[in-house]
């Protein structure tokens, strides 16, 4: 079972990844940049914080996860997408 939520998920992942190019066509007149700040905000601002709140149990709250006793390992994880995401941005840029 765990093999099949598993690919569930990749497919989900692969679904959205080819997503992002769907209004190609109908942005062609837009400056890369406009693009770029559009696809930004919601790849990584809406849908991360949609998907956070998805998948926090009911009764609690993000905020409850920030604060617990054990939340090291969080801030952590945060600490080290943002160093992705510089990462990536960096890298796009060179």
């Amino acid at each position: 079972m765990n093999i099949l939520i598993g690919l569930l998920i990749i497919a989900i992942g692969a679904f959205c990844q080819s997503s992002s190019y769907v209004p190609i066509n109908r942005i062609k007149q837009w400056s890369w940049e406009s693009y770029w700040i559009v696809q930004g905000i919601f790849a990584w601002l809406l849908f991360p914080l949609m998907g956070a709140f998805l998948a926090v149990p009911e009764g609690h709250s993000l905020l409850e996860l920030f604060t617990a006793n054990q939340s090291f390992n969080i801030w952590m994880t945060i600490f080290f997408g943002i160093l992705w995401g510089i990462g990536g941005l960096t890298f796009g840029l060179s």
